[in-house]
């Protein structure tokens, strides 16, 4: 795009000259112009035919135009185009009118972005947040505790025991896990930070009105899995060898006080 902006000044400069001012027309005079001489033929250059534009010929229309000539974006030229050179003024408008729409569209574009990066909603998807609360309206304390990680890709729960369920769950959730109509037993490996990774059967289910899949590992004892909880921790659940969650979290052992705070009620 340099390039062509500098052609299309160049050009400016070279053919937007006061009135009968010459130019190079490599293919002779045409309607409408003149030749007055030769330019270049020295110093390396060779000697092309130089015209000025008379706007007489046959075809000629009236004011002040050319036969034939359409010019599409002439604010580019201060006057219209030589006959010689309306289809090389035609073209670079062309041109120059698709890039200055690409431009504005990348201008709007990178407006919209930086509003979107200012946007603290945003930042909190982008770097992640922790969430706590209990699944049910009506639990009753200590019951159904969930601390949940969301961030860009996904989403990690670790959910506390229920009045039927006295142990824990570890739930991932992905648009790449796949969305069952009812519950299915899978084979999953989970590959975390400082552990070995874990060959396991999980829950692969859907919730509605949640446009993304759920991985569930059951844990016996909720006590166990919070112990196992890092400050920073990075899982990646694999099925049928394909990664269908990878998401790291932060803040983890804050997180984990405060479940260990809503459980400890029950």
């Amino acid at each position: 795009m340099k390039y062509f902006g500098f052609f299309v000044f160049a050009a400016l400069g070279f053919i937007a000259q006061p009135a009968l001012a010459n130019y190079p027309c490599p293919g002779g005079p045409g309607p409408g112009e003149q030749q007055i001489g030769v330019g270049g033929g020295s110093h390396g250059i060779a000697a092309v035919p130089l015209c000025v534009a008379t706007g007489g010929g046959a075809d000629s229309g009236g004011g002040g135009g050319y036969a034939g000539y359409s010019c599409y974006g002439c604010n580019i030229f201060a006057d219209p185009a030589p006959p010689s050179y309306d289809a090389m003024n035609s073209a670079i408008n062309e041109q120059a009118s698709r890039n200055a729409e690409a431009q504005k569209q990348m201008l709007e574009a990178e407006a919209k972005l930086q509003k979107l990066e200012a946007d603290p909603d945003y930042q909190r998807y982008k770097r992640g947040e922790w969430r706590f609360f209990q699944a049910k309206k009506d639990s009753a304390p200590g019951d159904n505790c969930v601390a949940m990680w969301s961030k860009e890709g996904g989403a990690v729960s670790i959910v506390g025991p229920g009045k039927v369920y006295q142990g824990g769950m570890l739930i991932f959730w992905s648009a790449d896990i796949p969305t069952p109509s009812s519950t299915q037993t899978v084979a999953v490996t989970l590959k975390q930070s400082k552990y070995q990774p874990q060959s396991v059967n999980a829950l692969n289910f859907s919730v509605p009105n949640i446009p993304a899949g759920a991985i569930g590992l059951t844990v016996p004892n909720i006590d166990a899995a919070l112990n196992t909880m890092l400050d920073v921790e990075h899982f990646i659940v694999e099925m049928d060898g394909r990664a269908v969650a990878d998401i790291d979290w932060t803040d983890g052992l804050a997180a984990r006080a405060r479940l260990h705070q809503c459980v400890s009620k029950r």
